[in-house]
């Protein structure tokens, strides 16, 4: 079982030990948290100096992001052309391909279709067996879909762990998985509601507001008596925290084979 550290600042290499064979560096929610040249450096040589794989992490972006991020691929096939890119846009792969450039396109965990929103733990003890597979089930399921990732260079997938479980037994053996824990997401928007949240004259106000990365200083949390669990609000998205860790014989029969550790949210 591959052990991997998910961080989205440098300063989070903190968290590193030597249980971890590969770093994940970067995010998966907002085009305008893209790392500096000078942070890609050092993390990729931390990487290298620790003897571990490296995987650039990339959001969905506009055309406007997609310039930027394409900087940053540049300088991680320069410096180490063995290293994934896990994309969550489909122009990010498009770019990948277009460079003609040996990175390893990885499918982020934001392209994996599952039933995410946590208020159906509420029912899930009352809905017929059915019901219950389908809202563990994955577009994954789908063999023409699978066929479509291998035939695109796309053999690892990334999952996150959602309340309800996970099914994954029409998955074969060419694709492999990846689980986050413990942080999964429910949604996201580039509409941030955290923009300009320490403005009290813009209290109760909705609108787009110039982004001064919010994020970094404020986490919201949300409780409402329907929720089995406490939300957490960070930046433009929001995420809720599945403790649980599936035990080794699960995650075998389940042909999951890397889990991504995300100490902190990824933001």
């Amino acid at each position: 079982m591959e052990r991997v550290l998910f961080i989205a600042k440098v300063k989070n290499l903190k968290y590193f030990n030597p249980n971890f064979t590969r770093l994940y560096f970067g995010n998966e929610f907002c085009q305008r948290l893209i790392p500096s040249i000078k942070d890609i450096d050092q993390v990729m040589d931390f990487a290298r100096e620790n003897h571990i794989a490296f995987s650039l992490v990339t959001p969905y972006v506009t055309n406007e992001g997609l310039n930027k991020w394409k900087m940053l691929i540049d300088k991680v096939a320069e410096k180490n052309s063995k290293s994934e890119v896990i994309f969550n846009d489909w122009g990010i792969f498009r770019t990948i391909k277009h460079l003609s450039i040996e990175l390893e396109p990885v499918l982020g965990r934001l392209m994996t279709k599952i039933k995410r929103g946590p208020r159906l733990m509420n029912l899930i003890d009352i809905l017929p067996q059915a019901a219950v597979k389908h809202l563990q089930s994955t577009n994954l399921s789908i063999k023409t879909y699978r066929k479509f990732l291998v035939k695109k260079g796309i053999t690892r997938v990334e999952l996150d762990h959602p309340l309800q479980g996970i099914r994954l037994n029409r998955v074969g053996s060419e694709i492999h998985l990846s689980l986050y824990i413990p942080f999964a997401y429910v949604t996201t928007t580039r509409f941030c509601l955290v923009a300009s949240c320490d403005e009290p004259e813009k209290k109760g106000m909705v609108g787009i507001f110039p982004c001064k990365k919010e994020c970094q200083k404020y986490t919201f949390t949300l409780d409402n008596p329907i929720m089995p669990c406490t939300l957490i609000r960070k930046g433009n998205t929001i995420f809720y925290k599945n403790d649980k860790i599936p035990k080794a014989d699960e995650l075998k029969e389940k042909k999951i084979d890397r889990l991504v550790i995300q100490p902190e949210i990824p933001i």
